[in-house]
């Protein structure tokens, strides 16, 4: 008899043993014992997940003598036609080899026909994406109403290739990939009853290379037998060319210690004794993704990684499996990805010991009676916050605005400290003189005008109102005078006359002509000379009152500019 590989010899041949897909055993156990046959199935998942097996049971469960049943007993001769692969009731089409519009001509002819021996006719068409649109058009119709006793069964890896039309008149079964220890349970089973003792640590390299797929771990231990007769890690390791775990914890340990000569020597070793670096990287993210899931692994090999470095290496080492695609030397990309490591680790290290100094500063600063903002910016002593108080609303104007006077540096220290950097310049410039009815009149001296016009806008005036609740516990407007700011102790006298004096100043009055006698000759008015003139005439600034305010906060020089 001709050699079968293990994943044929060792296919499940019942619904019993069957390994993983519990979800879709039980729904075509019931479809086959209640009779509800639908006309067409579709199987979807991965490779090496059972799609096909599964599909010759189900036309076990039709055709058996017994049948339909879940429980066929594999003895009768539809059962056994089934098994070995040449019953005339069960066909099997490559839809990759056959997806032309021909051949599925030729299939709607042959689905006329009755069956042969068994009770249903059954079509598996496996890699049914396969299939060119004009194939799934002719399909469409003898899918959707077939004859009696015909069943469809597709099968593919690529469902989202077929067109919606062919979906929706299948029921479809997903199947999934075999965890990892479903497929060591399974080898472990398979490889007892041919007579091997596997390592166990041979299995998990096995199970984990495998992919999900039963019938890529078969292979894999298959072409392991090969080459040797004992199912080693060593020859796990030396069959698929991956590196051993020792070898995958002494890199990382060189990582941890930050050893580049070690992890480079490391990286040769690899690429000279013929090891997949692509293979090598991947191995190392799924050793970090274990220690993600289990918080002990990397403790156990004496790493203390957080979780902000186990982010960064997975992060680098990630981006290092996607540049190997792209070069020949697959050494290169490892090697930059640990130099970054290596020098983002030391760089850290120095950021932090440079954190610790500055700490320790503080520390001492802070001892020493100094404090600092949330924000550790700029240190405040004690003087540098001043002291809100309440003005006695029982008290006089006199008794609140002499408090208000005693307080006034502190209102303007409130102003710096709330960042109200403008209004505390202009408010500097003048002093309270008087306060009738919560009005503060705020005098300016005369070369201040500026900063008073400046004062008055209300985008420096309303903060500062803000600032006198604040710091007085009492709602204040305030109001601007050009006078004397001497006067602190008149509270409660009228500032008629200093609003006169202001006028005065910032808007002078005009002559009436018609109060004025007309009694200038016309000698008056044209002078002899102009030096009689100019001493005739009272001398006049040069400039206005602010322009004056400017050049005095500001600096700088006036240019007069005369026309030639």
């Amino acid at each position: 008899m001709a050699y079968l590989s293990l994943y044929r010899r060792w296919r499940s041949q019942s619904f019993d043993e069957v390994v993983g897909q519990t979800h879709i055993v039980r729904a075509l156990r019931n479809t086959l014992d209640s009779g509800r046959i639908s006309h067409a199935y579709l199987f979807t998942g991965p490779r090496g997940t059972g799609k096909t097996t599964m599909a010759r049971l189900f036309a076990k469960g039709l055709n058996c003598a017994d049948g339909p049943t879940s429980n066929f007993c594999g003895q009768c001769s539809q059962c056994v036609e089934i098994t070995q692969g040449n019953s005339l009731d069960v066909i099997e089409i490559d839809g990759a080899s056959n997806r032309g519009i021909e051949e599925i001509r030729k299939l709607r002819e042959l689905v006329q026909y009755a069956p042969v021996n068994g009770r249903y006719k059954v079509y598996i068409i496996d890699e049914v994406h396969m299939l060119t649109p004009g194939a799934f058009n002719a399909l469409l119709k003898t899918l959707e109403e077939p004859p009696q006793r015909v069943v469809f069964i597709l099968a593919t890896t690529d469902p989202q290739k077929i067109p919606t039309t062919i979906l929706s008149r299948c029921q479809r079964y997903d199947f999934k990939r075999f965890s990892v220890k479903d497929i060591k349970s399974h080898l472990q089973y398979v490889l007892t009853k041919e007579g091997l003792i596997p390592d166990a640590d041979a299995l998990d390299i096995i199970a984990e290379h495998a992919g999900g797929g039963m019938r890529d771990a078969l292979s894999i231990v298959e072409q392991c037998l090969a080459y040797s007769d004992k199912l080693s890690v060593e020859t796990v390791s030396t069959v698929l060319g991956v590196a051993p775990r020792e070898r995958i914890v002494a890199f990382l340990k060189a990582l941890d210690e930050r050893d580049s000569a070690e992890l480079f020597q490391q990286i040769q070793d690899l690429y000279l004794d013929g090891k997949s670096l692509s293979q090598f990287v991947r191995d190392l993210l799924a050793f970090l993704r274990k220690a993600v899931v289990h918080q002990s692994t990397l403790p156990d090999i004496g790493i203390n990684w957080d979780n902000e470095r186990l982010l960064q290496i997975m992060i680098t080492f990630s981006e290092c499996e996607r540049d190997m695609r792209y070069v020949s030397d697959t050494s290169i990309p490892v090697e930059l990805a640990v130099l970054r490591l290596v020098q983002s680790s030391t760089a850290v290290q120095d950021l932090q010991t440079r954190i610790d100094q500055l700490e320790q500063r503080l520390n001492d600063l802070e001892s020493s009676g100094i404090r600092f903002t949330d924000s550790g910016s700029l240190p405040k002593t004690e003087q540098e916050e001043p002291q809100s108080v309440q003005l006695n609303p029982l008290s006089g104007d006199r008794e609140k605005l002499q408090l208000i006077q005693e307080k006034w540096q502190d209102y303007l220290q409130l102003l710096r400290s709330e960042r109200l950097i403008q209004p505390e310049a202009f408010l500097r410039e003048g002093f309270p003189v008087s306060l009738k009815a919560n009005q503060l009149v705020v005098a300016f001296p005369k070369g201040r005008g500026f900063h008073k016009a400046s004062i008055e806008q209300d985008k420096h005036r309303e903060p500062a109102e803000r600032a006198l609740l604040k710091m007085f516990g009492t709602p204040l407007t305030i109001k601007c005078i050009i006078g004397n700011t001497d006067q602190q102790t008149e509270g409660t006298e009228d500032p008629a006359g200093q609003e006169e004096d202001q006028l005065e100043l910032d808007s002078p009055q005009e002559a009436d002509p018609s109060q004025t006698p007309n009694t200038s000759t016309e000698s008056e008015l044209q002078p002899e000379s102009e030096g009689e003139a100019e001493s005739a005439a009272d001398p006049k600034p040069e400039y206005d009152e602010s322009v004056q305010a400017a050049l005095k906060l500001f600096g700088g020089k006036v240019i007069n500019i005369k026309d030639q």
